[in-house]
């Protein structure tokens, strides 16, 4: 149902058609592991597109209400923590609900990440045991995927797939733009610590195991 919730918001903001998601919801049904957002990148949607027409869609689900339906988080504590949060924003701070609620210990990391996942349809990636490699980096410019603390994990002709903490439309826009003509990125989730721990493989000049060396 949140694959045709989802769906429904692309089309009234003209971002694919009825028969775009006719063909989405065909394919999902074929590769149940997959979400809605990941193939609409695979037919040629831009995953910034879509993210930021989640983002700017007021009646789609807040990460913390999914918290609370998936039983994560209960509805007191998030009013609690919404409050906070507004009282945050009014001194000029500025932090994302998920994040306070992690910084918190009030949901685990996974937790967390599962809902993100769930509110932007986008797969959820592990790198345990990924090897950074900084070829795979430059790809993207290595200044701009460590100041964006992004971890490129796969190249092919057709499609570049990387790993971030969580979505920022304005960041995917411009590894788009910069893509090759006939070639997609598809941005997945990761743990912010395992993308860290990625990062300073590849950067860490004291880290005995950093491509640097």
């Amino acid at each position: 149902m949140m694959s045709e919730q989802i769906g429904r918001i692309l089309i009234r903001k003209k971002i694919i058609s009825e028969a775009d998601l006719k063909a989405a919801m065909e394919r999902q049904q074929q590769e149940p592991g997959k979400y809605l957002g990941q193939i609409l990148c695979e037919m040629g949607f831009p995953q910034s597109r879509i993210v930021r027409a989640i983002f700017s869609n007021n009646k789609r689900k807040r990460i913390g209400e999914i918290l609370v339906d998936r039983g994560a988080l209960a509805q007191e504590t998030l009013d609690e923590y919404l409050l906070e949060q507004q009282a945050l924003k009014k001194k000029g701070v500025y932090v994302p609900l998920g994040t306070l609620l992690v910084q918190r210990k009030i949901v685990s990391g996974e937790n967390y990440l599962s809902a993100l996942s769930a509110h932007f349809s986008m797969p959820v990636v592990s790198l345990v045991d990924c090897r950074a490699s900084a070829a795979l980096q430059r790809q993207i410019g290595e200044a701009f995927a460590a100041r964006n603390r992004i971890v490129v994990l796969k190249s092919s002709p057709r499609q570049l797939t990387v790993a971030v903490a969580q979505p920022d439309p304005v960041v995917f826009e411009q590894l788009e733009k910069a893509m090759p003509k006939g070639k997609s990125i598809l941005f997945c989730l990761a743990p912010p610590a395992a993308i860290e721990s990625c990062l300073d493989r590849v950067y860490d000049p004291f880290n005995k195991n950093s491509l640097l060396y």
